[in-house]
């Protein structure tokens, strides 16, 4: 009792500190949710809007007939026919493809060669959209020539079929039109909140109990190292408490009864509760081996950006790639997918359930194992003075 109160007086001396410091985080969770909700569709579906260049060399019908759909299709940036203008766009994100009509179109074409060429950002995966739009194009004017029309009413039938527009239903599986309601961004982006503040909230804490006055009394007491580390354990799951009410009470008020009405709001408190756990047994590990406020710093910026980035918070999942297979090692991973899941599901039965389980249960036990190493490391360390 005497120790948990040594760390709650602790607590209560940095309390403004702290408060400044799980502010911050916070903020910045919320900032972000915010800069993302703005990037995507609020209503619908809608496609995909390129900034699109396109340099006609040809000047003939096919050429203006493509032209005409890339124009429907996407923005029409101004470029110069130069090769450093084209570089120069494509470097300063003025455009993102630009699209060359040669000269020799019409005997590329048919001839049945590659008729148009094209430069795009390096390493940018929707080049490949517009290239299927234009090669849908090509092929649709050389069926249309194959079946008896001139090239004129060919270019006018594919242009017609081009402007079509697509029906798209999305399918409602989560009780919000096929979107992922707003509050799943947020819970989304919660790790990142509770890892910063919790890690270096408990680590601080831990910073104060090293200095060695205070430790040689703990160490000269009656009380028992099991008893030490228990009320150290339970002062932190008190701050962490603290912590996950702040970050859940901001959601509540951003989001209001579009939250609470959820009917996976209980899995969502639930599924950022664990993860609380295990960013508490990782800023109890990270105290115990900082030894200066500069290693601490190291040990909170690489946990908790670390993590978001290979476990799925700041990157999509589906984006990971190979990473993927290291990823699946982390807390943050788990915990994005069953986010990912809620958002998608209006219930939680069956397959949804099974992964609820698998990843609540490997957030437990990353948190129980590093519990387990950090006392290891805490009585060697008392051992050895």
């Amino acid at each position: 009792m005497t120790v948990s109160k040594g760390y709650f007086l602790m607590v209560r001396r940095m309390i403004y500190t702290l408060a400044v410091y799980i502010g911050i985080f916070i903020g910045v969770c919320i900032m972000m949710q915010f800069s993302l909700g703005k990037t995507l569709p609020t209503e619908g579906f809608s496609s995909y809007r390129m900034k699109v260049a396109v340099i006609d060399r040809a000047k003939n019908e096919l050429s203006q007939t493509i032209c005409g759909m890339i124009g429907e299709k996407h923005e029409l940036a101004d470029v110069a026919d130069d090769p450093q203008a084209i570089q120069d766009a494509l470097y300063y994100r003025d455009a993102e493809y630009v699209l060359i009509l040669p000269e020799d179109l019409k005997e590329r074409f048919e001839s049945g060669r590659q008729a148009v060429e094209r430069v795009t950002v390096p390493d940018s995966v929707m080049g490949f959209y517009v290239d299927m739009q234009v090669n849908t194009m090509l092929n649709q004017i050389r069926a249309g020539m194959a079946g008896g029309l001139t090239e004129e009413e060919a270019c006018k039938e594919a242009a017609r079929l081009a402007a079509l527009p697509g029906n798209v239903t999305l399918y409602d599986r989560n009780g919000n039109a096929g979107r992922l309601a707003p509050h799943n961004y947020f819970f989304r982006y919660m790790p990142y909140g509770i890892l910063g503040s919790v890690v270096w909230t408990i680590s601080l804490i831990l910073m104060e109990f090293k200095r060695e006055e205070i430790r040689r009394r703990m160490q000269s007491s009656a009380v028992s190292f099991r008893k030490q580390n228990l009320a150290a354990v339970v002062s932190f799951l008190a701050v962490g408490f603290a912590v996950w009410m702040a970050c859940v009470l901001s959601g509540v008020l951003l989001y209001g009864r579009d939250l609470l009405s959820d009917r996976n709001f209980g899995w969502y408190l639930l599924n950022s509760f664990v993860f609380m756990l295990v960013a508490l047994s990782l800023g109890y590990l990270c105290g115990s081996l900082a030894e200066g406020p500069q290693a601490l710093n190291g040990f909170t910026n690489v946990v908790s950006l670390g993590m978001s980035f290979l476990g799925g918070v700041f990157v999509p999942i589906e984006m990971l790639g190979r990473v993927e297979l290291v990823s699946q090692f982390l807390p943050t991973y788990w915990y994005s997918r069953i986010n990912e899941m809620l958002g998608g599901y209006q219930t939680v039965a069956g397959d949804q359930l099974t992964l609820a389980a698998q990843g609540l249960g490997i957030q437990v036990m990353f948190a129980a194992a590093c519990l387990a190493v950090t006392l290891a490391i805490r009585r060697a360390k008392m051992q050895e003075s």
